[in-house]
């Protein structure tokens, strides 16, 4: 076996253990604690995380239009849910702050 296979399985295992880790102390009984309230939230985080600074680095010239996007699709997830209707209104809401 090869220097670059070793590393290969090795990056393997590692991505698969920091990934499989949360299935893992979700499926034992934790109802009410901690961690399993951290573990609920995770997602949420992650796509926060992954979300926000594009809102500011997409248009550095009109960084209102993140902005109002932002505010936009808030709004409208706090009072219809859903996903499609919030991306539609943030889709609508920079195109508004990018042409007018």
């Amino acid at each position: 076996m090869n220097e670059i296979t070793l590393i290969i399985i090795i990056c393997a295992f590692a991505n698969y253990a920091l990934r499989a880790t949360p299935f893992w102390i979700k499926s034992r009984d934790m109802e009410g604690t901690y961690t399993s309230k951290v573990l609920e939230l995770m997602p949420i985080t992650a796509l926060g995380a992954l979300i926000l600074p594009g809102i500011f680095t997409t248009y550095p010239d009109a960084p209102m239009a993140g902005i109002a996007g932002l505010a936009a699709a808030a709004i409208v997830a706090w009072f219809r849910g859903g996903l499609i209707l919030p991306v539609t209104a943030s889709i609508a809401a920079a195109w508004m702050a990018l042409n007018f």
